[in-house]
């Protein structure tokens, strides 16, 4: 079937009634979107289409390439089908990229069906003609900027979907997302269907019920078939180089998952001129002619490796992958999972390649791997994020005619979220109005913008719950800006050349924060960016207490291919570690004047811990790149000190709660808040109660001294 014939002749072809009642609606959209798949239905879709159709609220749980995108749009195309001069469907994903490859995925269906698809993000702005779509793609930002711009179609909307919903469930952008969709049921005066789809999160019911917010109930729809995995483990050294890995995998496509921008440049170094690949680089900081130079460059490239970090995590298109290469291990299964999901999709098994380089990342991969094998997820708690409040009151104030918002349209915006108290909104408004980002009119019981918002509305600064990161120097390429960069002014002169997203950029001008570059030949010392660490970046529990498992041989890794090497070191590290009641005891050594304790608690539990010891005199310290499995201290550990009553713990939480803020996900107005709610928006995304009973459980477990650091 050719793709230029019209829409109605492709509709005809496919046996489409040529005025379709109600009853065929569904029935065209299932043809429009399936057709080259003979109409087969999957799992998921099988389940969710039906109910979607019928108007419930749902959230899709499936694997990645199950076809949960389709199982969402299509009913809703055939609801739209019904009224497209009255029906609006806003479909909410977390990257730009993403949603580029939606909209390619999307457009013919959708054209099939007669319904006007739009886009805007960052890099696309909505044209004239998309003030009569009825399907739009966008970022939970570009959202928030359309609601201030007050744009006409959006009172049309009647349907939303969110996209990678565990990619925000748990962070500021997923709390604004779900104060826009309450700011849009009340423009367009209606409830709103929502569904959310998700490869993979481990609390459900807890995630519905977030996602319901204010609206109707969200029923779960799930298939936990996941393709098997099938693991390989080789040890990277200087007898085994990444470089020898590829060349055994013997494979066209290879997808390389690292933790950090500097590690992808850093791999990109050790795999440049390895023919017959083309090595490419994708990581958050590229802008949009760079991912999708990366990105169709990939795709096209008959021999290629791909180096990136969580930005390839979702489901981005970039063709047939045959080995994904984790070379470094996530911290949680739910990276893990999205990670190997994007390997093999065409075949009947995940094919992944994992390369420890040292006995700790061993370690966290068998864990990793064990539990996604099992099933089982981390159970991350939603939080209570006070600082979206204050972005979405600037931006509730900057979408009022004379920027003006009354009081009890601020707490209106709130009524879906119950831990919202009256006082606390009192609390920030108060504040706000005290730096003047807000102008109090007590006589008419509103607030206005004040100097300090006017300055950030006009740089567009109030739309975003994304940290800037570093700052950064702004980098010029082909009068386009390339980047925003944390470089070495010192080294910032004409004909440097800087490493940048895998390819060499030469200076060519130097002005204040600003620099102009051309592409150029490599060179041997490039300059680097000085990328920082993230927050939220920890262990969890699970994992570390599986690692335990594998340690005391407890975990089954019957089927696992490990090179020699790999066997090996397992094998050392297993000796000795005594297998006998492993689970009701935690390992000592001591090391050049050191105490270590190997707890397997998780991170933040043995954050508790150092809290703890410290309050009784011990200079205790998380084992660095092992936070969640071991502490030291000069001295001999007491844990008989630990406290047997919970309030006691959580009094010292409370008490030390900027000491969890490396831990946990904040926003760039944080720092805005009034200090009781910094405290409470950081405790509140730990979970006290399971948290502190694996506290506890330390101080009653057998220390049992092993020879030898473990790593």
């Amino acid at each position: 079937m050719s793709e230029s014939k019209d829409w109605k002749e492709i509709l005809k072809e496919e046996g489409f009634a040529s005025k379709p009642t109600s009853t065929v609606l569904l029935d065209n959209a299932i043809s429009a979107f399936l057709h080259r798949h003979q109409r087969q239905l999957t799992d998921i879709q099988i389940q969710a289409i039906q109910p979607i159709y019928s108007g419930e609220n749902v959230l899709l749980f499936s694997s990645t390439a199950s076809g949960k995108t389709e199982a969402a749009v299509i009913p809703i195309a055939a609801k739209i089908s019904e009224n497209r001069q009255d029906s609006l469907c806003i479909y909410i994903a977390p990257t730009k990229a993403l949603l580029n490859d939606l909209h390619n995925r999307l457009s013919v269906p959708l054209h099939r069906l007669d319904i006007h698809l739009g886009i805007r993000h960052g890099d696309k702005p909505l044209s004239s003609s998309d003030q009569k779509l009825s399907f739009l793609l966008t970022t939970p930002e570009s959202l928030d900027i359309l609601l201030c711009k007050d744009y006409p179609f959006l009172s049309k909307v009647k349907f939303v979907i969110c996209d990678e919903i565990h990619q925000v469930f748990w962070s500021p952008r997923g709390l604004q997302m779900l104060f826009l969709l309450e700011r849009l049921k009340k423009k367009a005066g209606r409830e709103l269907q929502r569904v959310a789809l998700s490869a993979t999160l481990g609390n459900q019911n807890v995630v519905s019920e977030w996602f319901r917010g204010g609206g109707r109930p969200v029923r779960i729809f799930t298939t936990g078939t996941q393709r098997p995995l099938d693991p390989e483990f080789h040890w990277i050294d200087r007898h085994n180089s990444l470089r020898d890995v590829i060349r055994q995998a013997n494979a066209k496509k290879i997808l390389i998952f690292v933790n950090t921008r500097r590690m992808c440049d850093d791999l990109f170094l050790e795999l440049s001129n390895f023919s017959p690949y083309r090595v490419f680089v994708h990581y958050s900081t590229l802008e949009k002619e760079q991912r999708e130079y990366v990105e169709s460059q990939f795709k096209a490239s008959e021999f290629a490796i791909c180096i990136a970090t969580t930005t390839l995590e979702l489901g981005i298109d970039i063709g047939s992958i045959e080995v994904i290469n984790l070379y470094e291990p996530p911290q949680s299964v739910t990276s893990f999972l999205q990670r190997i999901g994007r390997g093999s999709r065409r075949t009947g098994k995940t094919w992944v390649i994992m390369t420890p380089k040292n006995n700790s990342e061993l370690l966290q991969f068998c864990a990793l791997t064990s539990l996604a094998r099992e099933g089982i997820i981390e159970n991350t708690p939603p939080g209570q994020l006070y600082s979206v409040l204050i972005q979405q009151i600037f931006s509730s104030v900057s979408a009022k005619h004379h920027h003006r918002v009354h009081e009890s349209e601020i707490k209106e915006i709130c009524n879906a979220f119950p831990w919202i108290q009256p006082e606390e909104i009192n609390l920030i408004t108060e504040r706000l109005s005290s730096q003047r980002y807000l102008r109090h009119e007590a006589r008419w019981s509103s607030y206005q913008m004040g100097t300090v918002l006017e300055s950030l509305y006009n740089e567009m600064a109030i739309f975003s719950n994304i940290s800037n990161g570093e700052p950064g120097i702004q980098v010029f390429y082909e009068g386009h800006r390339l980047a925003s960069l944390p470089l070495p002014n010192a080294q910032l002169r004409l004909g440097a050349v800087i490493l940048f997203a895998g390819r060499y950029w030469e200076i060519t001008s130097v002005g204040e924060a600003r620099i102009t570059v051309r592409l150029t030949n490599p060179v041997s010392s490039p300059i680097r960016p000085s990328y920082g660490k993230g927050s939220g970046n920890y262990m969890s529990s699970i994992v570390s207490q599986k690692i335990r498992a594998v340690l005391t041989g407890i975990a089954n890794l019957s089927d696992f291919r490990f090179d020699k090497t790999t066997e090996n070191r397992l094998r050392n590290i297993q000796v000795s570690i005594p297998s006998e009641n492993a689970e009701e005891c935690f390992f000592q050594t001591r090391h050049v004047s050191k105490y270590f304790y190997y707890t397997f608690a998780g991170g933040i539990e043995n954050k508790i811990l150092q809290l703890i010891f410290s309050k009784f005199g011990y200079s205790c310290q998380l084992m660095r790149n092992a936070e969640g499995i071991a502490i030291f201290s000069d001295i001999a550990l007491d844990f008989s000190l630990i406290p047997n009553d919970e309030v006691q713990i959580k009094e010292i939480i409370h008490d030390h709660w900027q000491s969890f803020l490396p831990l946990v996900s904040t926003g760039p107005f944080f720092n805005l808040l009034p200090i009781l709610l910094k405290e409470k928006e950081v405790l509140s995304q730990i979970d006290c109660g399971s948290t502190v009973s694996n506290v506890i459980l330390m101080r009653n477990r057998t220390v049992v001294p092993i020879s030898g650091r473990l790593f």
